[in-house]
């Protein structure tokens, strides 16, 4: 069991030795739960905290740290909370996302938490010794700025992300196409850039990089830029475009427009792009983003060394994803969660082993037509100017044509097959009780992975 295990063993007993070995945590709220995040810190008294938040149709929402009580029941008692609320704050909005400050060499004190929703929020947590419930202690939260690009209003922001290099910078999407860099210990924006023709729903930097950040947006893209050169930027997928009717049509609310020619809809037919809702990047290979349309039950995984096509699809889920995240210690796990209230836990090693061996066949092929045709070339080339008799160069001509032209048949196969994205299914599946709207993968521990459900949260064990 690693040092992470939500255990809080008495003396002289071991981890080990206790069993069974606990496999669910709950903590269940007063409200619907939307935001999750897990604490970053390694210590024991803070690594098994988390933070969400409420989402409530009302003026005010929260804004609670819950962590594991040290008197919580070591077997899975379905109606017995394991975890106690040690701090709370109201917000007058539901917030899109929550962060924990990254883990740095030194830890800031007090602990910094941030969120979005009508703006950017950052708070103070400081750990005190007054006694809260469950046997735990209370966390003063304590608002330390709060950021808008206008001072009378400001769009909502639809997510964020910290950067792990330069944890004094954060950045942010919104729905009026911006993203915006932030520095926190000048609580002023740094960078703010229109990223896409639409709302941008989600925004990440890219792992272990100061200054490249990726964006998903309504547009049905996914951008990447460099903070170093803003006046480019790279396109590095587009979902795939739906047949939808033209609204322009006059003919558009007649039933029998629409099912002329056999079944056939003989209105004119206009493309719709899905918007792409959120992304992933990968925590340990920078080259791979995850990403999921509107009302899609397929994750998408892009290389962005191949920009155009997913390499990988995760096909699994019955009805609309809505939350996907990538295992901060293996480059080739990720968990999703939707509306189909399954939580489904993939491992693509075996796909992406795969697609590398297609790409290797495909410029072995590649490059083989590429000497047929210099070699049919030349053959022509002898005949034409008489050097050889007439009989030898018409045969063997002939042949290195055929040839060439199986070669390249073979070389559009190959490059064909690698662009069409490998099928994966789940190697975990988990059924929780109601549609999953959140999903956090413990950074410290990476055996737990925590969904959000309702009223509920359920930390669960690989």
């Amino acid at each position: 069991m690693s040092s992470g295990s939500p255990f809080y063993p008495g003396p002289g007993v071991t981890p080990d030795a206790l069993s069974p070995r606990k496999e669910i945590c709950n903590y269940f709220s007063a409200y619907p739960i939307y935001s999750l995040a897990w604490s970053r810190r390694e210590d024991r008294n803070s690594m098994f905290r988390m933070a969400l938040s409420s989402f409530l149709e009302e003026p005010t929402n929260k804004v609670q740290i819950a962590q594991l009580s040290p008197h919580h029941d070591p077997s899975h008692t379905p109606e017995r909370p394991d975890f106690g609320v040690v701090g709370e704050v109201n917000v007058d909005y539901p917030l899109t996302k929550l962060l924990w400050h990254p883990p740095t060499n030194g830890y800031a004190q007090p602990d910094l938490l941030a969120g979005t929703g009508d703006s950017l929020r950052l708070w103070e947590c400081e750990q005190t010794s007054e006694p809260a419930e469950m046997g735990l202690c209370k966390t003063n939260m304590h608002l330390r700025a709060k950021m808008t690009t206008r001072a009378d209003y400001s769009e909502p922001i639809t997510s964020f992300d910290w950067n792990q290099v330069d944890p004094r910078l954060i950045i942010t999407s919104s729905i009026d196409t911006t993203c915006t860099v932030w520095d926190i210990e000048t609580q002023q924006a740094k960078t703010q850039l229109i990223a896409h023709d639409r709302e941008v729903f989600d925004v990440s930097f890219v792992a272990n990089s100061q200054d490249v950040f990726v964006s998903a947006g309504a547009d049905g893209s996914i951008r990447m830029f460099d903070l170093r050169s803003l006046e480019h930027s790279t396109i590095l997928y587009e979902a795939p475009a739906a047949v939808a009717p033209s609204s322009s049509d006059p003919n558009l609310g007649d039933a029998s427009y629409f099912m002329g020619n056999g079944g056939v809809p003989a209105t004119r037919l206009s493309s719709l792009v899905s918007p792409l809702l959120r992304l992933s990047c990968n925590a340990i290979d920078p080259n791979y983003i995850a990403t999921f349309a509107l009302d899609s039950h397929i994750v998408s995984v892009i290389d962005i060394r191949n920009p155009g096509t997913a390499v990988v699809q995760l096909v699994g889920h019955q009805a609309p994803i809505h939350a996907i995240s990538w295992s901060p210690t293996s480059s080739s796990q990720l968990c999703s969660a939707g509306a189909d209230s399954r939580v489904l836990v993939w491992d693509i090693q075996q796909a992406l082993t795969t697609r590398q061996h297609q790409q290797r066949q495909a410029l072995a092929a590649a490059a083989q037509a590429k000497q047929l045709s210099k070699l049919t070339a030349a053959g022509r080339g002898d005949y034409e100017d008489g050097r050889q008799s007439p009989k030898s160069p018409v045969s063997a001509s002939g042949a290195q044509t055929s040839s060439a032209i199986q070669a390249v048949a073979q070389a559009a196969a190959a490059q064909a097959l690698t662009q069409q994205p490998t099928n994966v299914a789940p190697s975990l599946t988990y059924a929780a009780r109601l549609p999953v709207n959140s999903l956090a993968w413990h950074q410290n521990s990476p055996e737990w992975i925590s969904i959000g459900f309702g009223n509920t949260i359920q930390t669960l064990r690989l």
